[in-house]
């Protein structure tokens, strides 16, 4: 009992000196300050700095290299459309075409991954049902209510597409239109 009330009191000071620490800390800047005005010295305003431009400006979307449409090479029926969004966010929207049966599609919000180099998204996966009347509803695929997966550029300017559930994008690859 006494070695844990003595922990208390020994924890207690080190977390009320750090404190006082801080406070002596934030009271250096005005006291400073007080000594240059006592001292006479006439303080111009201090301009705010400028935080320095960074080497390489945020791209806009336009510029952005995984923004657009991108159209499968091997499967004229793939595309996705790629949209950036505020930050570092994206969405993506991938569609298989099927001329009877209706379309697949892959709606996915994700952000860039610098580790993986590359946008790596979780979404949903969508069929298009075709009715008899010509309208198209879209019905969520049930076994996938959440995909994964993302896609890259290769050193060439391709885009590679992984689908982490279906392997839908095994193998393919989309260029820029």
């Amino acid at each position: 009992m006494k070695k844990r009330l003595v922990c208390c009191f020994v924890i207690l000071c080190m977390v009320l000196s750090g404190c006082a620490g801080k406070q002596g800390e934030a009271q250096k800047p005005l006291e400073q300050e007080e000594a240059r005005q006592e001292a006479g010295a006439s303080a111009a305003p201090s301009q705010a700095e400028e935080p320095e431009p960074s080497a390489e400006p945020e791209p806009t979307p336009e510029e952005d290299a995984f923004s657009g449409r991108w159209q499968a090479v091997e499967s004229p029926q793939c595309y996705m459309d790629i949209a950036r969004g505020d930050g570092d966010g994206y969405t993506l929207e991938i569609v298989w075409s099927g001329a009877s049966r209706g379309d697949i599609i892959w709606q996915a919000v994700g952000s860039y991954d610098e580790i993986w180099g590359g946008v790596a998204y979780t979404g949903a996966k969508y069929e298009d049902v075709v009715k008899e009347d010509g309208t198209i509803d879209r019905i969520p695929v049930p076994e996938r209510e959440e995909v994964t997966g993302m896609v890259y550029l290769e050193d060439d300017g391709t885009l590679r597409w992984i689908d982490d559930f279906d392997h839908m994008g095994d193998d393919m690859r989309f260029e820029k239109e």
